[in-house]
């Protein structure tokens, strides 16, 4: 589809602009809110197929991956990651000795070991409602509510957005040290199933992602199609994460899969 603007109708001077092209102008202007093209009319942009050198389909994005991000990651949050964990104030929580270098953890979010805090605003909100619970119900009640794996009651909406933008800084910063090309980035940001691979990547850790970025790159170059993308994700999380992961990682491939609309 093809838009006609006119912005000086003394001289008749018109910009033609594609449906893609305005989405894109009104993405950035809406950037600051917090809201997309998407949100305002449903449908966004579209996503377009496009062939590899060799003939074989992939797909790539117009779009901004803030848009996408918080779907998949919620995606992630409800299928992987735990509810509340806090032994060293709740003594009704489970203690493990492998938790002995943790901190207070919700949504795989944990507030020591992964100086969440001081990651930015959102990390500091989040942990602050849960603190404002504690002061309100008082230690023995919070306790009592909050147990183990507890998932945030009527908070629970708020808490993954903001757990999903903490972890979009740190998928960002991932991206800028480990993904240096353009197409990798445009590949991986325009299936939702690589996309949920790399945001899980983010949860995994640094090392995690860097070896999972560095094998779709080197697919991306030798013009491998989406669907060869995708089979090279859930091989590389196989291969990479074993024995007590090795259940879970079956269940991340099949969500992979779902998510990339393949199952």
């Amino acid at each position: 589809m093809i838009f006609l603007l006119f912005i000086n109708m003394k001289k008749q001077k018109v910009i033609v602009l594609t449906e893609q092209d305005l989405y894109g102008i009104i993405d950035k202007i809406l950037s600051a809110t917090g809201l997309s093209s998407k949100d305002i009319f449903g449908g966004g942009v579209k996503e377009k197929s496009s062939s590899t050198s060799d003939g074989k389909s992939s797909s790539n994005t117009s779009g901004s991956v803030a848009s996408k991000w918080m779907d998949v990651t919620k995606k992630v949050i409800d299928n992987f990651e735990g509810g509340y964990w806090n032994y060293w104030q709740c003594k009704n929580h489970p203690w493990h000795s492998m938790y002995k270098k943790s901190g207070e953890t919700m949504f795989g979010l944990d507030r020591k070991a992964g100086n969440i805090e001081n990651l930015g605003s959102e990390g500091r909100e989040f942990f602050k409602l849960i603190d404002d619970e504690k002061k309100k119900l008082g230690k023995s009640n919070f306790c009592s509510k909050w147990n183990y794996n507890y998932r945030g009651g009527d908070m629970e909406e708020k808490l993954k957005n903001l757990a999903s933008k903490v972890m979009f800084k740190e998928y960002e910063k991932n991206m800028s040290n480990y993904v240096k090309n353009p197409e990798t980035k445009k590949r991986i940001e325009g299936n939702p199933g690589l996309l949920l691979h790399m945001s899980y990547a983010t949860w995994n850790g640094p090392g995690f992602f860097q070896k999972f970025a560095e094998k779709i790159d080197r697919a991306v170059k030798e013009g491998k199609s989406d669907e060869e993308l995708l089979d090279i994700a859930k091989k590389s999380r196989t291969n990479a994460l074993t024995g007590y992961w090795a259940k879970a990682t079956t269940k991340v491939n099949s969500l992979i899969d779902k998510t990339a609309g393949m199952a």
